[in-house]
């Protein structure tokens, strides 16, 4: 890594392709069996946070980043089995996320619940009672009730124009508490279908 700037996807504000510039420079480490690994601290120009990078020894020619810290949240927030209208909001939250632009990112966000709860026939006029429905029904653990003023208050701003705007931080937190939901909706069924199918087809080579 001799080149003082790279172009990475900042895990922290979700800027993709960013030019992330040299805080520190490469830091060998060894552990105790003597092995090398080599670090170094980068900057994200848009949201000003750290970025630790481990990488490929400075003499091997690959420059190459291979671990970074803290890790994207890309993977984390990745839902299965979502239906397409379900999904095209939340691709679109992640999307202006990414970019830095989280007030819309909140918008898309209750789009999505609105489009997962209508999936199980739930249609309210105000989202956080589409939720209150779902958790009633047991489509959603009651575990994520607590979470309805924080989707009440961000659903709101996201909205609706005003001088108070909904940042980053918040905004990611919020991607967080509609991934939950998701998951219980959509991929927990739908993996659980997969695994019916595929037990059933073991079954009938068997016999």
């Amino acid at each position: 890594m001799a080149r003082e700037e790279l172009l990475l996807d900042c895990p922290w504000c979700g800027l993709t392709n960013t030019r992330l510039t040299t805080i520190a420079a490469q830091q060998e480490i060894r552990d105790r069996q003597g092995n090398p690994k080599y670090w170094a601290l980068l900057g994200c120009p848009s949201c000003g946070n750290a970025i630790l990078i481990r990488h490929s020894s400075p003499n091997s020619g690959d420059e190459r980043a291979y671990e970074m810290v803290p890790r994207s949240q890309t993977a984390e927030s990745y839902v299965k089995h979502l239906p397409e209208d379900v999904s095209r909001y939340y691709d679109d939250a992640l999307r202006v996320l990414r970019v830095g632009v989280p007030d819309a990112a909140a918008v898309q966000l209750r789009k999505t619940l609105e489009a997962a709860a209508a999936h199980y026939n739930i249609r309210e006029k105000v989202l956080v009672k589409s939720i209150e429905k779902l958790i009633a029904e047991g489509h959603v653990t009651q575990s994520f009730a607590p979470v309805l003023q924080h989707i009440r208050v961000v659903d709101n701003v996201g909205a609706h124009a005003s001088d108070e705007r909904v940042d980053h931080e918040t905004a990611a937190r919020s991607l967080g508490f509609t991934t939950q939901p998701l998951r219980n909706l959509f991929e927990v069924p739908g993996e659980l279908k997969e695994l019916s199918a595929d037990e059933g087809n073991e079954e009938g080579r068997d016999a």
